[in-house]
């Protein structure tokens, strides 16, 4: 049963993402918001279908080999990608701030889940 789940979920998943109408509703509704006041899925949904919101945009997934998560934890809550994309609005700064709101994200349940894990274990940080 668990696999007739995944199977189903991965061909709803690849039909809404191969539908442009499907598409540019998900982005739409995330379009308003701070990058820093979005959830997971319209995080998602912005690093899939950025470029088809903004005409001209290439596909985050372009940027991703020159994207470093090195500085994010520095980044004040990806404050600084954040501005640079409200300021240039341009593709590349406003996937990095999208790239880099998931990545804190990721970190953040990381973290608590290692401390829902390992409460009292001091070798997990």
């Amino acid at each position: 049963k668990i696999t007739s789940l995944t199977v189903l979920l991965c061909v709803l998943g690849q039909l809404c993402a191969s539908n442009p109408v499907l598409q540019e509703r998900g982005v739409g509704a995330c379009i308003d918001q701070n990058h820093d006041e979005m959830d997971y899925n319209c995080l998602k949904d912005m690093w899939d279908f950025y470029h088809i919101h903004r005409s001209g945009w290439a596909q985050c997934q372009t940027f991703l080999s020159s994207f470093s998560t090195a500085k994010y934890p520095s980044s004040h809550g990806c404050l600084v990608y954040r501005s640079k994309c409200e300021s240039i609005d341009k593709d590349k700064p406003c996937c990095k701030s999208i790239h880099c709101h998931l990545w804190l994200m990721v970190e953040d349940h990381r973290k608590t889940y290692k401390i829902l894990i390992f409460p009292l274990d001091c070798n997990h940080n």
